[in-house]
């Protein structure tokens, strides 16, 4: 093998950290990089010599180039040739972050242009504070980029209690102002939607998430998928057109003016304080027994009034 110039060394020396920069993990092998160099692999290490020994003249700051065997890495972000960009899910919280932070619009698009994802710009976040992402955003961005599976304690509308729940994280959505994992439940071998303010504990396993065709279905599609459903009565389809209720489907206007729809819901108590909530303007039609839980649930309420 010819010996490489000194100009080539340093030409290859840039080619090497465009290629980890770019490179998931800032990780390739010699192999790999040796045919980005179009160089022979034998010349590899010459290369990350030549790189590791330049050094800022005023710091002595050195380019942090390692080859291990067979894999070269580059540690931290001072030799990345490319910016590094967040994920669009981590980009999300910035653009809120950025949103309530006393900025001028050029700072904030400086830094939007710098680190959010190329040619994809998230919704503008419609989220009152950063608690609406709840504490364990960040390690379910990483278990969904790494594909972990994981065990969360969530405790859902209907549980006064939180539940243990194996799941493969697929991604972190926003809706209506709430952000929602979308998730495998490995137990239930199905896809379900949480609410991230309400889980309570992530833990990583030792497991890979398998891949499950999921339909990374919304809000609406999820209910139909899952949930309960009922038939309710409404005043008219104007006050049906005033619920925003992800739920409401099979709408059909009565002769009298009022209107009926079907209602999927995956929480009893949601349902019957809906119900109270409108003051019998809204109606359960054909479920006797579920009108009897209504009742009861009303009476329990009340009777925690007057304690």
């Amino acid at each position: 093998m010819a010996a490489l110039s000194a100009d080539r060394l340093i030409s290859c020396g840039i080619q090497l950290l465009e290629v980890l920069s770019a490179a998931p993990g800032q990780r390739c092998t010699r192999t790999a990089a040796a045919q980005a160099l179009h160089v022979d692999v034998d010349a590899i290490p010459q290369i990350v010599d030549t790189v590791s020994a330049l050094s800022d003249r005023t710091s002595g700051a050195r380019v942090a180039l390692t080859l291990d065997g067979e894999t070269l890495s580059l540690t931290g972000d001072a030799a990345l040739i490319m910016p590094r960009r967040f994920s669009l899910e981590e980009s999300m919280v910035l653009a809120h972050v950025l949103d309530v932070l006393n900025l001028d619009e050029e700072t904030r698009e400086h830094i939007r242009a710098a680190v959010m994802p190329l040619g994809e710009a998230p919704e503008k976040a419609r989220i009152a504070e950063p608690a609406r992402y709840g504490a364990w955003f960040g390690k379910l961005s990483e278990a969904i980029e790494d594909g972990i599976r994981c065990r969360m304690t969530y405790r859902s509308l209907e549980d006064d209690d939180a539940h243990e729940r194996v799941i493969d994280p697929i991604a972190v959505t926003e809706e209506h102002g709430e952000m929602y994992l979308i998730a495998w439940n490995v137990e239930k071998d199905a896809e379900r939607r949480y609410r991230l303010d309400r889980i309570q504990d992530v833990t990583f396993t030792e497991d890979s998430i398998e891949q499950h065709g999921a339909q990374l279905m919304d809000t609406a599609a999820s209910l139909r998928e899952s949930g309960q459903h009922v038939r309710l009565a409404v005043p008219s389809l104007a006050y049906l057109q005033r619920l925003d209720w992800a739920g409401i489907g099979e709408i059909a206007e009565e002769p009298d003016g009022s209107a009926t729809c079907t209602l999927f819901f995956d929480s009893k108590h949601w349902l019957f304080d809906q119900l109270l909530s409108a003051g019998g303007d809204i109606v359960l039609l054909d479920v006797p027994e579920l009108a009897g839980e209504l009742a009861a649930y009303a009476e329990e309420l009340l009777a925690s009034v007057d304690r």
